[in-house]
């Protein structure tokens, strides 16, 4: 019974996140930090790490050994949202990008939000993977 509830729980954090991610695109620094310590408490922003190359917010949660990158413009706006898990999570959220967006070809997925395409990709990495969500480029 506790490793379905585990599943289970697991499976909701990443509906959450899917949620919350595809629509940070376009959104500000500062709503951002609001909406993911309303939404989310189970993602922590971590300020401990400092890149000066690049501007962006990094989310931690220690629970399904998942961390969330919101890259942000000069002006702080949300321009892409780099989700990476642990292969634990893969089947879930495999799951949840078919049946919430149109897939468009091998980890591809694509929607439309406010009249902007929107491009979701899936990377496969050695020891994790990773979810983009980002604007459509011509």
């Amino acid at each position: 019974m506790r490793k379905v509830s585990v599943i289970f729980f697991v499976l909701m954090i990443a509906v959450a996140i899917r949620v919350s991610a595809q629509n940070y695109v376009g959104v500000h620094k500062d709503d951002i930090i609001r909406l993911m310590s309303e939404k989310h408490h189970n993602f922590k922003l971590n300020r401990d790490v400092i890149n000066r190359r690049y501007n962006y917010l990094k989310y931690e949660d220690g629970i399904s050994e998942q961390t969330i990158l919101f890259f942000l413009s000069d002006d702080e706006y949300c321009t892409l949202v780099r989700w990476m898990s642990d292969y634990s999570n893969i089947n879930d959220i495999l799951y949840m990008l078919n049946k919430e967006y149109k897939r468009v070809g091998k980890n591809r997925w694509t929607y439309i939000k406010n009249g902007k395409n929107y491009i979701i990709s899936l990377e496969e990495g050695e020891w994790f993977f990773t979810v983009n969500f980002r604007i459509k480029t011509k």
